[in-house]
Order: structure tokens, then C-alpha cells, then sequence
């Protein structure tokens, strides 16, 4: 007859897993290292997020997977921002840009922003598809009428003076700064023509 065996110690409890928490450590990563002028490889990201690089591959699978999912969170929180300026009344697309714009980068979300930018210049696709949305959202704009499109240019060389820290606009600066700009929209200008 055989001694009866030791109890067994019982297992450890097995260590909970939570995906989203993983992705949003790893989307929170490559932003952070984009923002930073660094270098994205699926390696830096998971070493910046504290999982392993499976983890990131298991998330991302590609360098350029994560940085379409930062293009996704941004051109989501730009849409959102265009949405609540529509909602609140404003009816117009290039106004509604303007105004997003204006109104869309708080201090904290500059990081965001800043590794769009950054994703924007390293990866072609990116660029492309921020062009495509551009297209989409101009398709609203009035035909043939040169002062929409100028709105929008006006706008984004706000957005990337933000982002650079170029012109330290104080909050008067901006809130004049958007009232002359919206302002242009109604103004008199030349069809293109030569002077």
C-alpha cells in the first residue's frame, strides 16, 4: 500500500490579464516616444509600456500598426471636437475647423498632437490617410471659393505653431486671432486673380 502523498501547495492564482489596460499602455508608449523625437519599434514601445514585446506584437503586430492606432486616436478626437462645434450650432465646415482648432488642443493634448506630427512626417500612410480625412471634411466646403480653403490653412499653421511652441499666443491673442480669421471668411478677396 502506498504512503498517502503531501497536500500539494495550491497553485498560484493566475495573474489576470486586462487587453485594453496592455493597449492602452502601449498607445500611451508609442505617443509618448513619438512626442519625444525617439525612435518606434515594436522593442522601445514594449520596453516603454513595461510588457513584453509579444504583448506589443500580440496588439500592434507592426511599427506601422501603432502608428495608424495613434493616427485612429487622433483623427477621433479631432472628429469629436468638429461634431461638438456642429452641435453647438455652427454650420459651417471650414468655420467649424477653424473653431475645433482653436478650441482642440489643450496643453495635456499637445502630446497627442505632437506625435501625429511626428507619425505624419516618418510614415507615408499616415500622411495619406490625414489627407484622405482633409479631403472628406473639405467636401462640405463651399465650391470654388478660395477663402474656406484659406480658413483651414490659417488653422493648421495654428495648430503646428502650438505645437512647436512658435507664437506664444496669450488667450486674447487667440480669441482675436479666431474672431479676424472667421472674419476673412466674409471678406471681399480676389478670384486669383493677378495684382
Amino acid at each position: 500500500m502506498s504512503s498517502p502523498s503531501a497536500p500539494r501547495p495550491a497553485a498560484a492564482e493566475p495573474r489576470r490579464r486586462d487587453p485594453e489596460a496592455v493597449r492602452g499602455a502601449l498607445l500611451d508608449a508609442v505617443t509618448a516616444l513619438l512626442a519625444e523625437g525617439q525612435a518606434i519599434s515594436i522593442g522601445a514601445v514594449a520596453d516603454r509600456a513595461g510588457v513584453s514585446k509579444g504583448a506589443a506584437q500580440h496588439h500592434f503586430g507592426t511599427r506601422a500598426a501603432m502608428l495608424e492606432a495613434v493616427m485612429d486616436a487622433c483623427l477621433a478626437d479631432f472628429t469629436a471636437q468638429l461634431q461638438a462645434e456642429r452641435a453647438a450650432g455652427e454650420t459651417d465646415a471650414a468655420r467649424a475647423y477653424v473653431r475645433a482648432t482653436f478650441r482642440g488642443a489643450p496643453a495635456d493634448g499637445l502630446v497627442q498632437w505632437r506625435a501625429m506630427l511626428a507619425a505624419l512626417v516618418v510614415e507615408r500612410a499616415a500622411a495619406r490617410r490625414w489627407a484622405d480625412w482633409l479631403d472628406e471634411d473639405r467636401r462640405q466646403d463651399r465650391p470654388a471659393d478660395s477663402r474656406d480653403l484659406i480658413l483651414r490653412l490659417a488653422a493648421d499653421g495654428l495648430w503646428l505653431s502650438d505645437l512647436l511652441g512658435l507664437y506664444r499666443l496669450s488667450a486674447d491673442d487667440r480669441t482675436r486671432l479666431e474672431a479676424d480669421l472667421l472674419a476673412l471668411q466674409h471678406a471681399s478677396i480676389g478670384q486669383g486673380a493677378a495684382r
